[in-house]
């Protein structure tokens, strides 16, 4: 099975064209790329990185499953004029980015593949389907990626969940969202804090789980993003609460971050403590 799924992974993936909805988003305009060293600094941005099929009856006239997963691949424009430590660091960071991303793909695949052949054997029924799309935010020597999933396989309503991850140029490595902080869990705790404090506030509190401020607690080991606004903790549907409420999203801004992550923190992500 690995096998015939990387095979099909090779002759899928696109990742040369550009794609709008796969972009970097700087949140201080015109900050700098590079991270400081002195030399000619790389300039990243992201590539689609693209995987479908569609599974028919095999007199093609009705779909029985399909699948699209949209994800980033990460790129350096201006590679060739770089040099020294600069070309290093891009090149490493290029070759990690790429290969967590790359590594999700064939899960995703592995899974499509799955899905398309248990479709055949129940023809009649709504078509199966799985998608996932990925965008790319880019919060100074970080780059925060969220990813959205939504599949069909049966029963009442479609699945949806968002996951994330986040990757640190300048140590070349995805890291946990608290790492970014001076004093991780310092920053951890004091960042739950104030998401409890916001969820308290949310309109479906009353039909929130009796263990979410555990699960709220533990917001750094869930769906984190960095954008420009600030700090977006996502929860899907069934972590908070029923499949009724939807998605639940907590934002600190980046006001709020800086007294809990530090001055050198705020830096980092491209931001001037307050």
């Amino acid at each position: 099975m690995t096998i015939k799924i990387g095979t099909l992974l090779m002759a899928c993936l696109l990742a040369l064209a550009a794609c709008a909805g796969l972009t970097i988003y700087d949140p201080v305009p015109g900050q700098p790329d590079g991270l400081g060293n002195g030399e000619e600094e790389p300039v990243y941005q992201m590539d689609p990185l693209l995987s479908e099929r569609q599974f028919r009856t095999q007199d093609g006239k009705k779909e029985l499953a399909r699948y699209s997963y949209r994800l980033c691949a990460l790129s350096v424009s201006n590679m060739d004029v770089l040099s020294g430590e600069a070309a290093v660091e891009a090149a490493r960071n290029v070759e990690t980015f790429n290969a967590r991303m790359t590594l999700l793909m064939e899960g995703y695949v592995e899974f499509g593949e799955a899905m398309g052949a248990d479709a055949a054997e129940v023809v009649g029924a709504a078509a199966y389907y799985d998608e996932v799309c990925a965008e790319g935010f880019r919060a100074g020597e970080y780059i925060s990626i969220r990813l959205d999933s939504v599949g069909y396989t049966g029963g009442a309503h479609p699945n949806r969940y968002a996951s994330s991850c986040l990757f640190d140029l300048r140590a070349g490595q995805f890291v946990d969202p608290a790492q970014i902080a001076e004093d991780p869990e310092a920053f951890r705790a004091g960042a739950a804090a104030l998401l409890l404090e916001k969820a308290e506030l949310c309109g479906d509190r009353e039909q929130f789980w009796e263990d979410y401020a555990d699960v709220i607690t533990r917001w750094n080991e869930g769906t984190v993003v960095f954008d420009g606004e600030g700090m977006h903790v996502v929860y899907s549907p069934y972590e908070l609460g029923p499949y009724a409420i939807g998605e639940v999203e907590l934002v600190l801004t980046y006001e709020e971050l800086a007294p809990l992550a530090g001055e050198s923190a705020m830096e980092r992500l491209g931001r001037t403590a307050e």
